[in-house]
């Protein structure tokens, strides 16, 4: 994460006009900080957490006006709790926060915060603070400030070019306040209960300890002076709880227990979670501990869990889809398909199935079946790594070489291994057909990564 700050930053001052940017330039600043962020710190790149947080966003967002922006959700694997917008709308939320959240609600105030901040090209304007200070000449200030916690950087991070630096990084106390009127302003609208924006701000000054030792406090994007706590409450107090939030409590649970188990010790989890049912037969415990097996590999007793889950669960039907999940993981391929079919057959929409049955097909070896498939799901997952990596993979089994290495290219991109992108792209060329349009957007592609650094 220290890295992806550093890489972020270096790219702040890069553009030489002072004025503030355009956002067209936010935006592409915005795209390489993503790839930088995904081969430096973990994204959790699960299409149903992803799909989850891409849908709370966009229901605030419809409340927001006209945007600047394209704007996309990520997790990122973080223990702290906190929440950052990065140029070109690019918001990202701990793992750590989400699994901190009572209601959607309270991860609903956290995303209308920061889509604010967007809103109010707050992150530009930061951005051009940073080019005024001439920071190409602070390197090792820099370091020392970005590194915090360690011996190196507490050594050098009291130097005035650090201290300026933290000055031109932290939001202003006017930019907080207008992200929290903007965000008020958007939760409400959307139906959410005003109060959560307390809650959770009170949260998460709980734990802001958790942050002293891993990193500078403009990281903490959501200082709550007492002052800022005071007009909050004024907000809150003009409007009245909504009888019924647009939140799925028992849904949020159930993806906080696959989030943990996804950034947790499969092991670890495992055995907290057969002694935890020693005490209590909650379900969602044996639901933790199904997905804890899957992740340890121990399929057969997985499944049983987990059959047992859908049983006690039978009119919630995302259970049966984390149990095709694990009949794939499995290689149970037949099944997987089988479970997946009857579960699109109810929900023809959701991503993280059709995905798996695309995936399904593949392993099958039903080239045609997974070709349609892949097809399809590019639109909505050309973020995702992975589907570029398997579509690559493919592509190739039905000898679409060129295709196949446009795709490679695409994954690595997407993971920030600019150097192999930039082979697959050249390869990809080799294979194609002069007049494959594809050559056009593969050109457009090799001039964004700009030459190799020697």
């Amino acid at each position: 994460m220290r890295k992806v700050l550093v890489f972020f930053l270096f790219l702040c001052w890069v553009p030489q006009a002072l004025a503030l940017m355009s956002p067209e330039e936010e935006a592409e600043l915005g795209r390489k900080i993503l790839a930088e962020i995904r081969a430096q710190a973990e994204i959790i790149e699960d299409p149903e957490l992803t799909q989850y947080l891409q849908r709370i966003g966009q229901r605030l967002l419809r409340h927001a006006g006209p945007h600047y922006f394209t704007f996309h959700f990520f997790i990122l694997r973080n223990s702290a709790l906190n929440a950052f917008a990065l140029p070109g709308g690019y918001i990202f939320v701990t793992s750590g926060l989400i699994e901190e959240v009572d209601r959607e609600d309270e991860l609903a105030a956290v995303l209308a915060h920061e889509i604010g901040h967007v809103q109010a090209r707050h992150v530009a304007r930061r951005l051009a603070a940073l080019q005024r200070l001439q920071l190409a000449t602070a390197g090792l200030s820099l370091a020392g400030l970005l590194l915090g916690g360690g011996k190196a950087g507490s050594a050098v991070a009291v130097t005035s070019s650090a201290l300026a630096l933290t000055r031109a990084l932290a939001y202003s106390r006017a930019d907080e306040e207008e992200a929290d009127r903007r965000g008020f302003e958007y939760l409400v609208k959307a139906g959410y209960d005003p109060a959560a924006f307390l809650s959770i701000l009170e949260k998460i000054v709980r734990h802001r300890w958790l942050l002293t030792e891993t990193g500078p406090n403009y990281l903490l994007t959501h200082p709550a002076p007492p002052e800022r706590i005071a007009y909050l409450e004024s907000l809150v107090q003009r409007y009245p709880s909504p009888k019924k939030s647009p939140g799925d409590t028992f849904y949020l649970r159930r993806l906080q227990v696959r989030l943990k188990v996804l950034t947790h010790d499969p092991g670890n989890l495992v055995v907290r979670y057969r002694e935890a049912l020693k005490l209590s037969d909650d379900p969602m415990l044996r639901y933790g501990l199904g997905l804890a097996l899957a992740r340890s590999r121990f399929f057969p007793e997985a499944l049983q869990e987990l059959s047992l889950v859908v049983r006690a669960f039978p009119h919630r039907d995302y259970f049966r889809l984390d149990l095709a999940e694990v009949y794939f993981e499995a290689g149970q391929y037949r099944q997987a398909q089988a479970w997946l079919r009857d579960y699109l057959s109810r929900h023809p929409g959701n991503l993280r199935a059709r995905w798996l049955l695309a995936r399904t097909y593949q392993e099958l070896h039903r080239w045609k079946e997974a070709l349609a498939a892949f097809k399809e799901l590019e639109p909505k997952l050309s973020d995702l790594p992975e589907f570029h990596y398997y579509y690559g993979r493919l592509l190739s089994e039905v000898d679409r070489e060129g295709r196949a290495h446009y795709h490679f290219a695409r994954y690595f991109a997407l993971k920030g291994d600019f150097r192999v992108a930039r082979y697959h792209y050249r390869q990809a060329l080799k294979y194609l057909p002069q007049k494959d349009p594809l050559r056009e957007k593969i050109a457009q592609k090799l001039q964004a990564l700009g030459p190799p650094k020697s």
